[in-house]
């Protein structure tokens, strides 16, 4: 209802009104941008407002090779924050070693440098993350469990009243952050309206709202 009092032409000097399922959209694309907007920012004001979409999850193992095991990403995975790999080889078992992350496209050189390739020794191996999945490599060694901790996507918001674009009936699904970053996330929407619909008039008054509001 916040949203469409700020968005429709009903409630504004706007021309464009704003139907539920526009607002739906809008609302979960930009609740999108705001978590975005938050890990990059990295400050107390963004981050602990994201605090509960902070997730830990053992990955399931896909295929495992001769250089690396893959562990599939969960569905719900938004942005990475690291991991903790068990592995075991010779006399030692279920050992915690260092995960080190490469870029894929330098990750073969790494494997053949002495000084920093897998080795449970010095307890140290690499990753990369691609295709929606986590490479943990390894030598002499086998990998036991890999541990992610993420943060996910956000509870996707919804409301009843709209045919979904699959033919189905919308239903009440209530976002899940507190009342302020919902205003937060409401004042980002309606610039977003605004911009995409050329509605200038009404422009900078929301974007100066957004600003008072972060």
């Amino acid at each position: 209802q916040k949203l469409l009092e700020k968005s429709n032409k009903n409630f504004s000097n706007g021309t464009i009104a704003l139907d539920r399922a526009r607002a739906v959209f809008l609302f979960n694309e930009e609740q999108n941008k705001y978590v975005e907007w938050a890990l990059q920012k990295k400050n107390n004001t963004g981050v602990d407002d994201i605090q509960l979409l902070l997730s830990t999850k053992s990955l399931k193992l896909k295929e495992s090779g001769s250089d690396f095991s893959t562990f599939k990403l969960p569905d719900d995975f938004f942005s990475f924050t690291n991991i903790k790999v068990i592995a075991s080889g010779g006399q030692c078992s279920s050992v915690k070693i260092q995960p080190i992350q490469a870029k894929p496209e330098n990750i073969h050189e790494l494997l053949f440098d002495e000084d920093n390739k897998p080795s449970l020794k010095y307890r140290e191996t690499l990753y990369t993350l691609e295709n929606n999945t986590i490479n943990v490599y390894k030598d002499d060694f086998h990998i036991d469990s890999v541990t992610l901790k993420y943060y996910r996507y956000p509870k996707q918001f919804n409301v009843e009243g709209y045919i979904t674009e699959d033919n189905t009936h919308s239903f009440n699904s209530d976002p899940e952050f507190d009342d302020k970053v919902i205003d937060r996330i409401i004042s980002m929407c309606t610039t977003s309206f605004d911009i995409n619909n050329e509605n200038l008039n009404k422009l900078q008054f929301d974007i100066n709202r957004v600003k008072s509001n972060f």
